[in-house]
């Protein structure tokens, strides 16, 4: 069974992470974004942070309560998907999330500063879908 206490602290930092990261998509034009390589590098380790915590939720409660085996953080998130945890959608989008936080982090290729920007300006809402699921789910 998911230990309530990770659960809520990985609630509160993914609440923590998309706050700071919808600051920035309201505090940051895309001429700032694209001429300061410090903002730049700023919200990439905010969506890592984000997808992290995220990754890392899905982890836990898929291991401790469907035996999920651990193997990777794309096959928890299906794992939760499959046991009704999580919808197709937030499940499909928290998998690409994923796949970004990997390129972030371990820079596999070059990192598109414009497709950044953009996922700043349109794709926050997984946080919230993946974040009211899961606790939906705890309950």
């Amino acid at each position: 069974m998911a230990d309530e206490r990770v659960v809520a602290t990985k609630l509160e930092q993914i609440e923590q992470y998309h706050a700071e990261l919808v600051e920035k998509q309201a505090s940051l034009t895309r001429s700032e974004f694209m001429q300061s390589v410090t903002e730049q590098r700023a919200v990439e380790r905010m969506f890592e942070n984000a997808i992290q915590a995220c990754s890392d939720l899905a982890q836990h409660v898929a291991t401790r309560d469907f035996d999920y085996d651990g193997g990777s953080a794309k096959g928890a998130v299906r794992e939760l998907e499959r046991r009704d945890v999580l919808d197709t959608e937030t499940a499909d989008t928290l998998v690409e999330a994923i796949g970004f936080r990997n390129v972030l982090a371990h820079e596999y290729g070059h990192i598109d500063a414009s497709e950044v920007f953009e996922i700043l300006q349109a794709g926050l809402e997984i946080y919230d879908n993946f974040s009211r699921q899961v606790a939906a789910w705890v309950r």
